[in-house]
């Protein structure tokens, strides 16, 4: 490694989670290294205090020209957008710039299953890493799930590493290359970042860019985005979905059968997760673990033992025969709609946020079935009340104590409380896990 990248000029770009590691990798390699972010400096204390612990360098307050091009290799954190005039200089000048994926690539040496899609990434990948696990295999679980891949190149003794990875490190991706590559669904989302939606999809299809014949390719038959890209997969294809017509998993008389190389059924009433994209993120992970050979047995205890990560379909408490749920990660439409389809009786819900460019008509249909009354926060409000005002009632809060207030009163005494936004946090909270957090201390509150 010290071969590789001893003595080069490195300039990360970002000091988020997998900024700070790639910078503390570089450190280790003995690369002089510099850390740059656009922030001012009073925001990032507690990151400064720890850089200046490891001894590396770093800038604030902006990208200096003369740092990047003084480079012999720019490395970006995933949330920096590639078309930056500052990175496009440095390509000009035949600086290299890559993203964290084709950094790692061709330094990772065990197979690596990596998932992607809109909504799931993250409770998908812990499935299939719990699973493994239970069948006796020393999988690392990280990517864009909170570990960043950069940590697992260091890492010995494993046999699989299972990747969360997101549009934003795939886009930047010409070099990594999964053996297995699940793609779980594709809707809108980070169109704000994304120049449109068939930007998007390109950089969602691009986790199979690189498989081979020899490589699988898990995918949702049932997304309409999906199935005009694989033209271009070259992997074997598996797919699943709600229907049995033609796929490698379906649902069919209240249980999950899988049936790539064995058939396995799996009774729905068994599970701990709920809902019919819960159902399809099992189906990917089961199938998963056909492709790599497991042990049905072994996997069929761990998987009754799964439960909803904090901030999904989280039941949160009841109170007076409302039941609260924290969907804080519904952070697009889809995501909303699939908690709506998934509750048994009519909610409240308390959504609202920065938009990030969708369109929220798709989500009409399930308001007007499945909504009692709809309770608006952030910057969104304004927007999702003018389509939403003809089907149901709107209210709107201030704060998210006021929302769940008013949600409790509204839905007593036969209705739920929802909160599944359908829009980023950024308006109003740090990220969805503290709109999450604050969620549950008011519901506890009343």
């Amino acid at each position: 490694m010290n071969r590789i990248f001893g003595n080069r000029r490195i300039v990360v770009m970002g000091m988020g989670k997998t900024g700070m590691a790639l910078a503390t990798f570089f450190k280790k390699t003995g690369a002089e290294v510099v850390i740059s972010d656009c922030l001012p400096e009073d925001k990032l204390n507690d990151k400064l205090k720890t850089l200046r612990n490891l001894g590396i360098s770093f800038e604030t307050g902006g990208h200096k020209e003369r740092t990047f091009l003084n480079a012999d290799l720019v490395v970006m954190s995933p949330g920096v957008n590639p078309q930056m005039p500052i990175l496009k200089k440095c390509e000009s000048k035949g600086i290299p710039v890559i993203g964290e994926l084709d950094l790692v690539a061709p330094l990772l040496t065990v197979p690596i299953i990596a998932v992607t899609g809109t909504n799931g990434k993250t409770t998908t990948t812990t499935i299939i890493g719990t699973l493994l696990r239970a069948t006796g295999k020393e999988a690392w679980i990280g990517g864009n799930i909170g570990t960043p891949l950069v940590e697992a190149i260091t890492k010995t003794n494993i046999d699989y590493i299972v990747a969360e990875v997101s549009s934003f490190q795939l886009e930047t991706s010409n070099l990594f290359h999964p053996y297995v590559a699940i793609c779980l669904n594709i809707d809108q989302d980070h169109l704000d970042r994304h120049s449109n939606l068939d930007a998007y999809v390109e950089s969602k299809l691009k986790i199979a860019q690189n498989q081979t014949q020899q490589d699988w390719f898990i995918y949702d038959r049932d997304n309409p985005y999906i199935k005009p890209g694989l033209i271009k997969v070259a992997s074997q294809k598996v797919s699943y979905g709600v229907a049995s017509s033609g796929q490698e998993a379906f649902l069919k008389d209240g249980k999950i059968v899988v049936c790539l190389n064995e058939r396995w059924e799996v009774k729905i009433e068994d599970l701990n997760l709920i809902g019919e994209h819960n159902y399809k993120n099992i189906m990917a992970a089961l199938l998963t673990m056909q492709v790599l050979g497991c042990d049905f047995e072994r996997i069929f205890p761990a998987l009754k033992q799964i439960s909803p990560l904090p901030h999904r379909l989280e039941l949160v408490r009841s109170l007076n025969g409302v039941k609260f749920y924290n969907d804080s990660k519904a952070t697009n439409v889809s995501a909303t709609i699939a908690a709506l389809k998934s509750l048994p009786r009519p909610v409240v819900l308390i959504a609202g946020g920065l938009s990030k460019g969708q369109n929220f008509l798709p989500l009409l249909p399930y308001l007007k079935k499945r909504a009692k009354a709809l309770v608006l926060i952030g910057e969104a409000t304004a927007e999702m009340a003018a389509l939403a005002k003809q089907i149901l009632p709107i209210f709107t809060a201030s704060d998210m104590d006021q929302a769940v207030e008013r949600a409790f009163e509204l839905a007593k005494p036969d209705a739920d409380v929802l909160l599944s936004p359908a829009c980023a946090s950024f308006d109003m909270f740090k990220d969805y896990k503290e709109r999450g957090e604050i969620f549950k201390r008011a519901v506890y509150a009343l």
